[in-house]
């Protein structure tokens, strides 16, 4: 039963076979298989990127989420030891937290590693590692007594993440003793050295391709070192639709020299002064589905194919009326010549 269904089906085939010994083939056609092949492979590599590397599409909207609190990231490492280090934030709203569990200090040792400098100032110098490690090795007049695994590490490591309010806010890291409502800058604090390593600073949850700017830098830092951060909403929606809730930021830097001896004042550290932006950015994943990247592959192979050889039979068609023009030319001037 099933063989005479087979039998009937043969009518309805698409795919004529044709025997090996009634094909034809031609120098023309072998130097255009290869070239479409090779035409062929990048065309799949670029659709196989497009599949694997997705698109954002991005929008800008009024940022209408109701949100009361804002989580950042921290991984510092600063040129001073961490007993003489504090860490505060103070915001808009009024609130003054004082970092003691959120952020882990750890002893350390400054190093520069791969982090790039973030400024231009010192873009005419030729070796910015160098000139970093020069600056830290010559701010050490505080007693060296941390001793971790047996190395005298003379730097801190402030690490971690806090929640704060989403309101402009100002997270300073200070000598201690000093900060906001402590004490100014004086002569005695011209020893306290502040240049720094910054391995993370973000605002939320991270998401494919987010680019911190202040992530993996480095600055010299002889003076109050001042970060002004516009940070602004980010909703990522993934390819799968999954909403995630995070930030972005740009950020521009800013030094001052203090000279207490002719009335300057100021408090010594890092600041980072961070605004929230009213606008919100919602970022879209596009990316098409295995069952559609298959599609589209096979309708490339198959469209290139077909095309390539309609053009080869086209072409062969033309050359052999030439040819045939040619001859009858040649007959005929053949013949008049007898």
């Amino acid at each position: 039963m099933f063989s005479k269904i087979l039998k009937k089906a043969i009518v309805f085939d698409a795919f004529p076979k044709v025997d090996a010994d009634c094909q034809n083939q031609s120098p023309q056609g072998g130097f255009v298989t290869i070239i479409v092949s090779i035409f062929l492979w990048f065309l799949i590599v670029s659709e196989f990127r497009e599949y694997w590397y997705l698109d954002q599409k991005y929008d800008f909207v009024v940022d209408q989420s109701i949100n009361h609190e804002l989580q950042i990231n921290v991984d510092i490492t600063v040129n001073t030891q961490c007993h003489y280090l504090t860490v505060d934030v103070v915001d808009v709203a009024g609130e003054r937290l004082h970092i003691t569990t959120e952020l882990e200090k750890i002893p350390t040792k400054f190093e520069v590693r791969s982090a790039h400098l973030l400024s231009d100032n010192y873009s005419s110098r030729l070796d910015f590692r160098q000139m970093v490690v020069e600056a830290a090795s010559n701010f050490n007049p505080i007693p060296e007594n941390d001793d971790v695994h047996g190395e005298t590490q003379t730097a801190c490591r402030i690490v971690g993440y806090l929640d704060v309010n989403k309101v402009t806010g100002n997270l300073h890291i200070t000598a201690l003793g000093h900060g906001y409502g402590y004490g100014l800058y004086n002569s005695a604090d011209e020893v306290m050295n502040f240049t720094h390593r910054i391995d993370e600073f973000s605002f939320g949850t991270h998401y494919p391709l987010l680019i911190n700017p202040l992530d993996n830098s480095f600055e010299i830092a002889e003076a109050p070192f001042m970060y002004f951060l516009s940070v602004v909403p980010t909703t990522y929606i993934d390819n799968s639709n999954h909403v995630l809730l995070t930030n972005q930021y740009s950020v521009t830097e800013y030094s001052r020299i203090i000279d207490s001896s002719k009335g300057g004042i100021g408090v010594p550290g890092i600041f980072f002064k961070y605004d929230i932006e009213p606008v919100s950015v919602q970022i879209v994943e596009n990316g098409s589905s295995f069952v559609t990247f298959l599609v589209r592959l096979s309708g490339l192979v198959g469209g290139i194919w077909v095309t390539a050889g309609f053009a080869l039979k086209v072409a062969n068609r033309i050359w052999s009326s030439l040819q045939k023009i040619i001859s009858s030319d040649n007959y005929l001037t053949n013949k008049l010549n007898q």
